[in-house]
């Protein structure tokens, strides 16, 4: 390592006692340790709570539990969770060199973050990068899983230091880091463990919308569509991928939705712009 680095973990959790203390431990025993784990607890009304607390007992300095009431589950609910956890890094006025996303389900190789900052070291232009959870991609130009992401802190403070509360906010980061002139990269040699089967929580209700949102371009989304019902390869569901396109089209079912918000219309013709160069890539890929 060519200097020594410091990262935080935004750390959200609900109900999830089952796996949340490997994953935890998965990212306490990294190589390069994290500063602080800020831990964000959706109102859980198993064991979490408790095995939250003996972790805190166990690693005081380390780990911060921001503790939520129950409002049942909603996936949307997410983007609030990882806010208040950056709320909690504006207001305390700490510096760290990056951001790593974790949840209770993700269990990580203990030298997955040293990996990731050393790809970074090789590239400066490189603002986000994550390994994978071992899925096929529908296309070949790979994108930094959800999970498992560490975020150059230097750009994140650029763009807010929080993500916007709208349908879109996971991939609008990576977007929002191409349109700015840097570079984002999924590490397909790098594998973590995503223990819950893709999807079985939200079953992808923010997919369709999201698209929306972000200017998807609809060749790209009926080609993204396509490909989750014929190639088996990206752990969507057939019955899943067609209700991401019927949402994606029924534009009027989200107009009193408060999460359903278009980005901003530069921002939304450079993805549509990107999206159809990315199809050309495969075009040509393919020759």
């Amino acid at each position: 390592m060519e200097k020594k680095v410091s990262y935080w973990v935004k750390f959200v959790v609900k109900d999830g006692q089952d796996t949340i203390k490997d994953a935890l431990e998965s990212v306490i025993l990294q190589t390069i340790r994290p500063r602080l784990i800020c831990i964000v607890d959706d109102g859980s009304k198993d064991l979490t709570s408790k095995i939250l607390e003996e972790f805190k007992q166990k690693y005081n300095e380390l780990i911060h539990i921001i503790t939520l009431e129950d409002r049942g589950y909603d996936i949307r609910r997410i983007v609030h969770n990882w806010n208040r956890a950056c709320e909690f890094i504006e207001k305390n006025n700490y510096e760290f060199d990056f951001m790593l996303t974790a949840t209770e389900d993700v269990i990580f190789p203990n030298n997955y973050v040293e990996k990731l900052i050393l790809e970074m070291n090789e590239n400066k232009k490189l603002v986000i990068v994550s390994g994978t959870r071992g899925l096929k991609q529908s296309d070949h130009m790979s994108f930094p899983e959800g999970a498992g992401r560490l975020v150059e802190m230097k750009f994140f403070r650029k763009i807010g230091l929080h993500f916007p509360p709208f349908y879109g906010y996971e991939p609008w980061i990576l977007y929002k880091a191409l349109q700015m002139g840097y570079e984002i990269k999924k590490m397909n040699n790098l594998k973590y463990n995503h223990i819950r089967k893709f999807g079985s929580k939200h079953n992808f209700v923010e997919y369709g919308p999201s698209m929306r949102c972000l200017g998807y371009h609809p060749i790209f989304v009926l080609v993204r569509v396509l490909k989750n019902i014929f190639t088996k390869n990206t752990g969507i569901s057939k019955i899943a991928s067609i209700k991401m396109l019927l949402d994606y089209m029924n534009k009027s079912k989200w107009k009193n939705d408060p999460y359903y918000h278009f980005y901003e219309s530069d921002f939304r013709k450079f993805v549509s712009t990107i999206q159809i160069k990315r199809i050309l890539k495969q075009i040509d890929f393919g020759k």
